[in-house]
């Protein structure tokens, strides 16, 4: 009888385990089952999601990038261009040189960035490379015009000359893309003093007078307390009356003095080059391990009197010249970054504009003659985006493109 209960027992157990196996497997089915559905069901909302946002942004998602600086020359040929022949014998850089190494290099990149953002390059403005004859340039500029990208013209004049009113009304009649005027001023002292590079070897056309800080005191017509020449201040004074805008090179110690004459002619639309040339923040050689603060001193009190005044914008561009050699290292690349973000901050991405500086290869359009390396132009645009990844999409339609077109007025 025992044996009878105890075997009843056991068939109970093993009819009560199945059927507790049974539903577990049951459960488990229906809730990988659900769990499934569910996933698919977030899968179609994200694809569905994704697909309208998609189709929502992708217009928004288009970066044109204008490239509002860069240089051609060919001092071979070109009689007007001997000055600059002295320090680059037998150079040349023309049109189709800039379309392999600058609109090649962006719209046929394979960085993801640059895919994400869709940015194709739109088009350029030419900027005068310190010829003898500026009206002569822009002709020549012209006549590349069938193969080139060149949207806009900066040109050049000696804004002191006495003839300079002519000078601008036959430059802009040479071309109606001529929109703005620039006279290199880096000016830090004798240009001839070794290791003297801040100051530009273009100041010799003016023999060597810093029109920004002339301490010339037999001025007679020299507004009271400026140091600005007043020959200089004329002349960038008439730019209002021919509608032309000003590109203003010059070393961070002249910004200040650059403000004071801005701000006289504040319908006189003005673009920093170069995000004010601070040179070298690193010593020379990259051979201090921490930036030079009495450098950045005074970039820092001159282009926060500059970003002060709205009708002043500046280009981000030649990065090289600020730590040479920047992208050999993350520490560099942050520095720079850091730069460039504070520059942003100062004057608001509605007032700055990216450029490459192009002419004659990477290197040289970043530093200058520094650093034997530089990036690519699809290189400096990636590190541009990453740089600036925290601003909207329309902000950075504004630095790529935006704000260059207004300035330039490009349709």
């Amino acid at each position: 009888m025992f044996l009878v209960i105890a075997g009843l027992r056991f068939l109970i157990l093993i009819f009560t385990l199945k059927v507790q196996f049974a539903s577990a497997n049951i459960l488990g089915i229906i809730i990988t089952n659900t769990l499934f559905a569910m996933d698919n069901s977030a899968n179609k909302d994200i694809s569905s999601s994704s697909s309208t946002n998609e189709t929502k942004l992708k217009p928004k998602l288009n970066i044109d990038f204008l490239d509002c600086h860069h240089h051609f020359y060919d001092t071979n040929k070109n009689k007007f261009q001997t000055f600059l022949g002295r320090f680059n014998p037998q150079a040349t850089y023309l049109p189709d040189d800039y379309y392999r190494d600058v609109v090649q290099s962006i719209n046929n990149s394979k960085s993801k960035l640059l895919s994400t953002k869709q940015m194709k390059h739109i088009g350029s403005v030419h900027v005068e490379a310190i010829p003898d004859d500026g009206i002569s340039e822009v002709k020549w500029i012209e006549s590349l015009s069938s193969s080139s990208t060149v949207k806009a013209i900066v040109a050049s004049c000696n804004l002191a000359d006495d003839n300079a009113d002519a000078t601008l009304q036959s430059l802009k009649d040479a071309s109606s893309k001529v929109r703005g005027i620039r006279w290199i001023l880096d000016n830090v002292g004798d240009v001839n003093q070794p290791g003297n590079e801040a100051t530009h070897v273009a100041t010799l056309r003016n023999n060597g007078i810093d029109y920004l800080r002339d301490d010339n005191t037999d001025h007679p017509d020299r507004n009271e307390g400026s140091i600005i020449n007043p020959k200089f201040e004329r002349g960038f004074s008439l730019l209002e009356k021919h509608g032309l805008a000003f590109d203003l090179q010059c070393a961070p110690e002249q910004l200040p003095a650059a403000a004071e004459l801005c701000g006289r002619y504040p319908n006189i639309p003005v673009v920093i080059d170069h995000l004010g040339k601070p040179m070298q923040i690193l010593g020379k050689d990259n051979s201090e391990m921490m930036p030079d603060n009495e450098k950045l001193k005074v970039w820092r009190r001159g282009m926060e009197a500059m970003a002060a005044l709205p009708n002043v914008y500046v280009k981000i561009s030649m990065l090289g010249w600020i730590i040479p050699g920047w992208i050999s290292s993350a520490r560099r690349v942050d520095m720079i970054r850091n730069i460039c973000q504070e520059t942003v901050q100062l004057f608001g991405p509605e007032r700055c504009m990216v450029s490459t500086n192009w002419w004659k290869d990477g290197a040289t359009s970043d530093s200058d003659g520094l650093s034997e390396i530089g990036p690519s132009a699809d290189e400096f645009l990636e590190y541009m985006l990453e740089f600036f990844v925290g601003m909207t999409v329309e902000e950075q339609q504004r630095v790529f493109g935006g704000t260059a077109k207004e300035f330039y007025k490009i349709p």
